[in-house]
């Protein structure tokens, strides 16, 4: 999978590659914590959940992140996360087309 560094670098993802990026955000987040790191210090560094953060709704924002800090894998969801991720998407490239007509 090519890097993600930015919210830009998420809309050409499949589906597939989505739910890849989200299981490996987990296991960064992971094992930056088993090596002693707190979440708060994981997060006075970088903040390893803005490249999403634009894409989803206020509400399903949270639950991103605690999924990716608890390690849920659940079918349910990351189906939930990967629903609320592609309609971000569409959103954010509805409006870009919107910003040019």
């Amino acid at each position: 999978m090519a890097a993600i560094n930015n919210t830009e670098d998420l809309l050409a993802l499949s589906r597939d590659e989505i739910k890849d990026y989200i299981l490996s955000l987990q296991e960064l987040i992971h094992q930056k914590m088993n090596s002693g790191l707190t979440i708060d210090d994981i997060l006075d560094e970088e903040d390893p959940f803005e490249i999403v953060e634009p894409l989803l709704q206020r509400e399903e924002y949270p639950i991103f992140v605690l999924s990716i800090i608890n390690k849920i894998q659940s079918d349910t969801v990351i189906t939930t996360l990967l629903d609320s991720i592609e309609k971000g998407i569409k959103k954010w490239n509805d409006q870009k087309l919107s910003d040019q007509g």
